[in-house]
């Protein structure tokens, strides 16, 4: 608890000193202020006992993200983000982004800090600008290490191949697979390598991306006992993936793949593979209905409907999900269905 109010001070006290900063003219001064931006998300659940077994969780409301931003300038070539989650469960979840930004030759970026790691197209996105109120279970098993960021440096950008078409690129470098965690207690001393090589093209109703992905690092595989980590399984991954996306005015599409190889040893630990597939219609009042096919090895088969107010950057939006988790590793009956209600406020 010391720990977090102290980042909070240190945080509220380098803003004000950066806004407090004097400038030989009112426009530099205005320029370089800091810009504070955020949303929060909470939601309703309800379980429902669809696999027969008696047991159900207790239905009941939540707060499930909240997000402070600041972002600003140090010079023209060079910025800032910091992100918090003060509603963060655990104590390393609370600082999100942490990151110096250094822009150079056209539209390439490099990030020196704490950021996500890049690596198909879900995980990358905001969880503000989804249409679900979860992310995939492949993404979440499959498409991130033990955490989503981590400490490290990147290099962000794209490249213009003309009016339409550019080349995308994000390739990030970090300390492991554990957000704000480093060394031994990032439970392994492995490097880790994220990233993806895109093709992106616009025109006035229509867009489409395309873009392969790799992973390479150590990650930890948490045992039966959660708190004891003696039956821990440490092992090395590779992973290589595939994802697409299509943006018209009626319609968004996307897809992802991924794959890859667990080594504990020498010896082949697993295979994992997942795999997604969204589509959401759009409509000019702002609604619209969506269905996801989500599926990671032989644990998770995942299908979610739903329906959605609000664009992806508007200030307030609704999402409804209805999630049918039917196949599950060891329980043939899946687990309950479950049933969300989230709203969505952004500033």
């Amino acid at each position: 608890m010391r720990t977090t109010l102290t980042v909070l001070c240190l945080l509220c006290f380098g803003l004000f000193t950066l806004a407090q900063s004097s400038s030989p003219a009112d426009s530099t001064k205005k320029k370089y202020k800091p810009k504070l931006s955020g949303f929060f998300q909470g939601h309703y659940l309800n379980e429902f006992n669809t696999n027969g077994d008696t047991i159900r969780d207790p239905d009941g409301f939540r707060m499930l993200r909240v997000r402070l931003t600041v972002k600003g300038k140090i010079s023209d070539m060079m910025s800032y983000q910091i992100s918090i989650d003060p509603r963060s469960p655990e104590q390393s979840g609370v600082l999100r982004d942490a990151y110096l930004e250094y822009n150079f030759w056209g539209k390439q970026k490099l990030r020196i800090g704490q950021q996500k790691t890049q690596f198909g197209f879900e995980n990358r996105q905001s969880s503000s600008e989804l249409y679900t109120v979860n992310r995939a279970e492949m993404s979440d098993g499959l498409s991130r290490g033990e955490n989503l960021r981590d400490v490290g440096i990147g290099l962000i950008g794209q490249s213009s191949l003309g009016k339409k078409w550019k080349l995308e690129n994000a390739i990030t470098f970090t300390n492991g697979t554990r957000s704000n965690i480093r060394g031994p207690f990032d439970f392994n001393t492995r490097k880790a390598l994220w990233g993806r090589f895109g093709l992106a093209y616009k025109n006035d109703n229509l867009s489409f991306n395309y873009g392969i992905s790799f992973g390479y690092g150590g990650i930890r595989y948490i045992g039966d006992d959660v708190i004891n980590p003696a039956d821990d399984i440490y092992i090395k991954f590779q992973r290589l993936g595939t994802d697409f996306q299509l943006d018209h005015k009626r319609f968004f599409m996307m897809g992802e793949f991924g794959m890859g190889k667990d080594h504990a040893a020498d010896t082949l630990y697993g295979e994992p593979m997942g795999y997604q597939v969204l589509l959401a219609l759009k409509t000019k009042y702002k609604v619209g209905p969506m269905v996801r096919y989500d599926v990671f090895e032989d644990e998770w088969s995942v299908v979610t409907l739903g329906a959605y107010y609000g664009k992806l950057k508007d200030r307030f939006r609704i999402i409804v999900n209805y999630v049918m988790r039917g196949n599950v590793k060891d329980i043939p009956q899946g687990h309950d269905d479950r049933f969300y209600v989230q709203f969505q406020v952004s500033f």
